[in-house]
């Protein structure tokens, strides 16, 4: 599975990969020029899957977390899963005051306004492998008001 087209120079080298192996079924390849399409299509492919299934995703930082969240939700396990990012792109953070969730060009460190509450939050490094999303926390919360 693949997004954007960053991911389609990997895409073709895991399908050359795995089609050169002797005994083995053609695999399935999907590309989407965006994550919720492409979220569908994985989704829909691992309901018609079987035992014995791998999924390989390819795409911006954002895109695979959300596509690995997919994966997840459908059953599989971390064995079963590989995960080669591609670019930084959008990650979407959870605001733990509100619930809110932002999209945003950011890293762990940044800082990113909550679109529910208002507030600055801290990108922070724990990422929630159910949403596919980074923790985002007030940064300032500790500093005392003058």
């Amino acid at each position: 599975m693949g997004v954007g087209p960053g991911a389609t120079d990997v895409l073709a080298s895991w399908r050359d990969e795995l089609t050169r192996r002797a005994g083995r079924p053609s695999p399935l390849v999907l590309c989407a020029d965006d994550v919720g399409t492409a979220c569908e299509q994985l989704a829909a492919a691992l309901a018609e899957a079987r035992v014995g299934v791998r999924v390989r995703v390819a795409g911006s930082v954002g895109s695979c977390l959300t596509l690995r969240a997919t994966a997840i939700a459908a059953g599989l396990e971390d064995d079963e899963l590989y995960v080669a990012p591609t670019g930084s792109g959008p990650v979407e953070v959870a605001c733990v005051h509100c619930g809110g969730v932002a999209s945003a060009e950011a890293a762990i460190g940044d800082v990113v306004g909550c679109p529910g509450c208002g507030r600055d939050l801290l990108v922070y490094y724990h990422v929630s492998r159910r949403l596919g999303r980074f923790l985002g926390f007030q940064g300032d919360a500790g500093a005392i008001a003058e």
